[in-house]
């Protein structure tokens, strides 16, 4: 959970924009962050979960608008599908706006691709200026749904015979969009979509518990073994260079806090877990040999109070003699602290110690970067 800071009215963390809890954000204050963003971009396209949040939406746009920004208006769509039409409407930021008790707000570059952290903190620190002397203008669109679905049965040349896998997903509208492709029942293997149908796990009656990660790893491998580079961010399981599967050097990594690069930028399933798994599954057979193949791979996270959480507004990353551990700045003051092994009680292990290490550290308020 990469913590960025917070303003007087939201907290922002992993390319998510959320109200301070407890915190009733107005109209106006909603628009003082729609004149913000156009400090730093020009065209928009903003989307919403469901109708209840209209409000918010045209509170929003109407502050871009305000200062002379363009912005496109989807009243109600899917997060993937608002993904995929970011680069279709060629706009430089795309804004998604969710949440039951408490509001979020997600923002896209131009390629689908979450917003960097510098950026995000930029958004944070600065001030709404002025209206503009000319509007900009304002214009709705319906969902780019039906355009999205038969892209990716265009792309992967899927038929409309549903492929056999179970679906999990408390999104009624993610959950309608993977119904289009799976059967939604089946006994060997479920799919648990979450994060809004950014995030997908697996659970395979042969296989166990699939994460994101090795779902993410076989799609490498089979990406690999057509030829190329596989680029992956850096915070990504170490156990991709173990795979056994990628040519030496065919696994290159990209600070992930700096955003995604454009050489990057057609590694689709980076953020398209459907098209991914789409690709995987419509062969179970291969599937299940990838599975074969590659580590059983594992992470444990846990969150924990720490006085001086800023001394981790960069990530560490510990390399020890079990795995790696990646310790974040997840809140004012509190430490996400991440244990990647290959082994899910090898990491609960790993990440235990050094809950308590970084707990004793603060206690003593002896610097952590005496036992990093």
């Amino acid at each position: 959970m990469a913590y960025i800071g917070e303003n007087e009215h939201f907290s922002f963390r992993d390319g998510i924009c959320e109200a301070l809890p407890r915190t009733s954000v107005s109209s106006a204050e909603t628009a003082a962050l729609g004149r913000t963003l156009t400090h730093f971009f020009r065209r928009f396209c903003v989307g919403s979960e469901d109708y209840g949040r209209l409000s918010t939406v045209y509170a929003l746009c109407s502050g871009i608008s305000e200062c002379g920004g363009e912005v496109c208006i989807i009243e109600r769509t899917d997060m993937p599908s608002f993904r995929f039409g970011c680069p279709l409407l060629s706009v430089d930021c795309g804004v998604y706006i969710s949440g039951g008790s408490s509001l979020k707000i997600a923002f896209f570059d131009r390629r689908g691709f979450e917003l960097p952290q510098s950026v995000l903190a930029e958004i944070m620190r600065t001030e709404a200026p002025a209206p503009a002397e000319i509007s900009g203008r304002i214009r709705t669109m319906t969902s780019f749904g039906s355009i999205y679905v038969n892209n990716l049965r265009d792309s992967i040349g899927v038929t409309n015979e549903p492929i056999p896998a179970g679906i999990s997903c408390g999104n009624r509208g993610v959950r309608t969009l993977w119904q289009q492709f799976f059967t939604g029942e089946d006994d060997e293997l479920v799919l648990q979509i979450s994060e809004s149908g950014s995030r997908v796990n697996a659970y395979s009656a042969k296989y166990g518990f699939i994460s994101a990660d090795k779902l993410t790893l076989a799609y490498c491998v089979k990406t690999a073994s057509k030829g190329g580079t596989v680029l992956l961010p850096d915070d990504y399981h170490y156990a991709a260079e173990l795979a056994g599967a990628f040519p030496d050097g065919s696994v290159l990594r990209y600070p992930a806090e700096n955003g995604v690069p454009d050489e990057v930028g057609q590694s689709r399933f980076l953020r398209d877990p459907l098209y991914m798994c789409i690709d995987l599954l419509r062969d179970r057979a291969a599937f299940y040999a990838l599975m074969q193949k590659l580590p059983q791979i594992s992470g444990a996270r846990r969150e924990i109070a720490f006085t001086e959480a800023e001394r981790f507004n960069k990530p560490k990353r510990l390399q020890t003699a079990n795995g790696r551990v990646i310790i974040t700045r997840s809140g004012r003051n509190m430490l996400s602290v991440l244990a990647q092994t290959l082994s899910a009680e090898t990491s609960a292990e790993l990440c235990s110690e050094w809950c308590e290490k970084l707990r004793k550290a603060d206690k003593c308020r002896r610097a952590p970067e005496s036992f990093l």
